[in-house]
């Protein structure tokens, strides 16, 4: 099923939202409101900037003039949901207090972005699961969500960010840590999941810190993430984008 179709599909089996005044800066809130709900259901290609414009309460053409296309929609959408993240992860360590040690901050950080990706992530699995599909200025506002948190592990862990090995070490936690969150996202999002990914991860990169340069600290074992950060109702259960096609 191509995005005309589903678009057509859609259009039978809801109404569009009712359009009524708003500002410009409530419209354009509006628009990545329904982009990230839509992109979280379906991949790129299979989503329209008219079904985006008509589940906001807006025209094609409003759309088309606040973000230009549909990859400019799309690229605000992840800046917008990137941006929020990181707020989030300034919120949960800065509630930590100064007294908590690196591997406590980035436990709780990997849960606030496990809280995150719950919520439905605003289009989070796409740039995962089918980069190749989304626009080269949606993967450039991903390249700069890896630089920040890769900022943020060197810090909170006291790592040299010159040092090519910790490099290597901190970018395969990374990219381990988004493969095990696509893994549970597919999963349904268990909940009993959660802790096992948290910890795994944690001990993957103490592994691996430990091997590429000896003495690093280790993390202390924690009874239970949720502390660091509640589990967040999602909105809905992951969408299996092969249903239609």
């Amino acid at each position: 099923m191509n995005a005309r179709e589903r678009d057509e599909r859609d259009e039978r089996d809801a109404a569009p939202a009712p359009r009524r005044r708003l500002g410009e800066a409530e419209r354009r809130a509006a628009l990545l409101a329904a982009a990230g709900d839509a992109f979280r259901e379906a991949e790129y290609s299979q989503v329209s900037v008219a079904r985006i414009a008509r589940a906001a309460g807006a025209s094609e053409a409003l759309a088309h003039r606040y973000f230009g296309s549909k990859a400019g929609l799309y690229a605000a959408m992840a800046e917008h949901a990137l941006d929020q993240l990181l707020e989030r992860q300034d919120a949960g360590d800065l509630a930590l207090g100064p007294e908590a040690d690196g591997w406590t901050r980035l436990r709780a950080s990997l849960s606030v972005y496990l809280g995150f990706v719950a919520e439905g992530a605003n289009g989070w699995a796409t740039l995962l699961r089918s980069p190749g599909s989304v626009p080269a200025s949606a993967l450039a506002v991903r390249e700069r969500g890896r630089a920040a948190y890769r900022d943020r592990v060197n810090a909170m862990l006291g790592l040299d960010p010159a040092d090519l090995a910790v490099r290597l070490v901190v970018d395969g936690y990374l990219a381990y840590v988004d493969a095990a969150c696509l893994i549970w996202w597919e999963a349904g999002l268990e909940e009993e999941l959660r802790r096992p990914l948290v910890e795994g991860a944690l001990a993957a990169l103490a592994a691996a810190l430990g091997r590429a340069r000896p003495g690093t600290p280790l993390p202390a074992p924690q009874d239970s993430v949720r502390a660091a950060s509640p589990a967040v109702p999602r909105k809905n259960k992951p969408q299996n984008w092969n249903q239609d096609k």
